[in-house]
């Protein structure tokens, strides 16, 4: 590809201001089209995404801890058995959310190759 002296400096400035290289930067750019986001931005929401999944997993777990210790023990009023459950159904909606968003953050093997 050939680039005028004025584009190939502008090239190298958006590529440093990104913290990229020109490569990188014409590749991520051209990806990113579509999605309105760069491979590397889907990534990196894809992985906190994941982790947001295993945190929720873990208050779910919490929340199903107390319910059943609390009715087992009988200690427990209907007011907090409630709550309980709408907390839950909150976590349960919430990862639900995250499985639906998830795929469209999938980076493919050649986005992949690309960066």
């Amino acid at each position: 590809m050939k680039l005028t002296e004025f584009e190939d400096n502008a090239l190298y400035f958006a590529a440093s201001q990104a913290g990229m290289t020109p490569a990188r930067f014409l590749k991520e750019s051209a990806l990113s089209r579509d999605r309105g986001m760069s491979v590397s931005e889907r990534h990196e929401l894809s992985t906190r995404l994941h982790q947001l999944q295993g945190s929720l997993a873990a208050i779910g777990n919490n929340i199903n801890q107390l319910a059943r210790r609390a009715n087992a023990e009988e200690a427990v009023t209907k007011e907090i058995s409630a709550e309980l459950t709408h907390s839950l159904a909150q976590v349960r909606a919430t990862m639900r959310r995250i499985d639906d968003a998830l795929p469209s953050l999938a980076v493919s093997p050649e986005e992949a190759d690309a960066t």
